[in-house]
């Protein structure tokens, strides 16, 4: 098993895998209500998502493909596995992430028109959009106070291929530059997850609280480097 870079001929493969992985997902349930009545629209919202971001500035994605060996590989590699981070930030360290080409940005352009025209005529029919607004709009709050840092977006294992290691490796990629930047990692954690992250390293930073969800919380992770730990203390107000 190794990672790579995502490539957008990727994205099919994440979408379907992205349906299966949360499905039953909370943070999923939430925003993607109608999902059973609509399981096309909500394919067609990871994939709209992992094509927007692939595109953006300072948004990184990794896939975990099989090697020659491993259970059920393909020829050419399997892909098993799906990151996606952001990094945040005005030091060069985040700048070396964030160029853009013309082409990246050509196509973020046609797809934020895409996604505006599909949000003004709510054509998703699996999504709230309501609720979605809401979540996006307390996500960005989550790390106010923490001016550089990777946060991680979104970490995918199909179910086939759980409980293998794939996400604590993903998850390395993302601790291994942190390291090296000195920054820390942050990120919003489903109840499925929580226990991986906690084995990785991380801590619980804060909680968002999010209008008629079924929880009371969502809690927030945060990872320091080795050294720096306890550095960003906890979420502000908290």
């Amino acid at each position: 098993m190794h990672l790579r870079p995502a490539e957008p001929s990727d994205f099919s493969a994440t979408a379907l895998m992205s349906v299966d992985a949360f499905w039953n997902d909370e943070l999923y349930a939430y925003t993607n209500v109608w999902r059973e009545q609509y399981p096309e629209h909500f394919r067609y919202f990871f994939l709209r998502r992992h094509r927007l971001r692939y595109w953006s500035a300072g948004y990184i994605s990794h896939v975990a493909v099989t090697d020659e060996g491993d259970k059920d590989h393909d020829e050419g590699g399997k892909v098993v596995g799906y990151a996606v981070w952001q990094r945040r930030g005005t030091s060069e360290a985040a700048k070396h992430w964030q160029k853009q080409t013309r082409r990246a940005l050509l196509e973020k352009t046609l797809l934020e028109a895409e996604e505006f025209y599909n949000h003004t005529l709510r054509l998703d029919k699996s999504l709230d959009y309501d609720r979605l607004d809401i979540f996006r709009t307390e996500s960005m709050q989550d790390f106010n106070a923490v001016s550089e840092m990777w946060k991680l977006q979104n970490l995918c294992v199909h179910s086939d291929f759980q409980r293998r290691g794939i996400g604590s490796m993903m998850i390395k990629w993302g601790q291994e530059q942190a390291e090296k930047e000195g920054c820390p990692i942050g990120l919003e954690s489903s109840m499925v997850a929580r226990p991986m992250y906690l084995k990785n390293g991380f801590r619980i930073y804060g909680n968002m609280h999010i209008k008629d969800f079924p929880l009371d919380d969502v809690p927030i992770f945060i990872w320091e480097p080795k050294g720096m730990e306890g550095k960003w203390g906890m979420q502000e107000g908290k």
